[in-house]
């Protein structure tokens, strides 16, 4: 890892080029898990956004951190906005469900063949979590 990639300038730069991938599944997932009844939102903490999948029962956060990682979340329910600071570093113990991290950095976002491997270890990824901590805290 490079030290210009901690800055929160080139997180940022990443962020927008994977958010939308990121965004695409999120939805596809919240149609076949949720029926759609999820509501997905990109938000900002201190010039720090991230995306957030919500439904009735649980919050999956989806947070781009130095060092080209994304790191998803899933809480029991939605995070107050100054609990939100800690959850970019360590995260909410005693709400948190499950967390993975996926590594971005050397990757091509705007290639095709990226994309689409990137999409398919998402989905199974979340059909992990899905099966093994969303579908156990119902």
């Amino acid at each position: 890892m490079r030290f210009k990639d901690l800055s929160q300038e080139a997180v940022q730069s990443q962020w927008r080029k994977w958010r939308n991938v990121i965004r695409d599944v999120l939805v596809e997932y919240n149609e076949n898990a949720f029926h759609g009844r999820g509501s997905i939102q990109e938000n900002a903490f201190k010039e720090r956004t991230y995306l957030l999948l919500e439904t009735k029962r649980e919050c999956l956060y989806v947070f781009p951190i130095p060092g080209n990682t994304l790191i998803f979340r899933l809480y029991q329910h939605k995070l107050p906005k100054e609990d939100l600071k800690s959850s970019f570093g360590k995260p909410h113990e005693e709400d948190l469900i499950g967390t993975f991290g996926l590594g971005i950095g050397g990757v091509e976002a705007d290639d095709t063949d990226v994309k689409k491997a990137i999409r398919l270890y998402l989905k199974s990824v979340l059909r992990t979590v899905h099966k093994n901590y969303w579908l156990k805290s119902a």
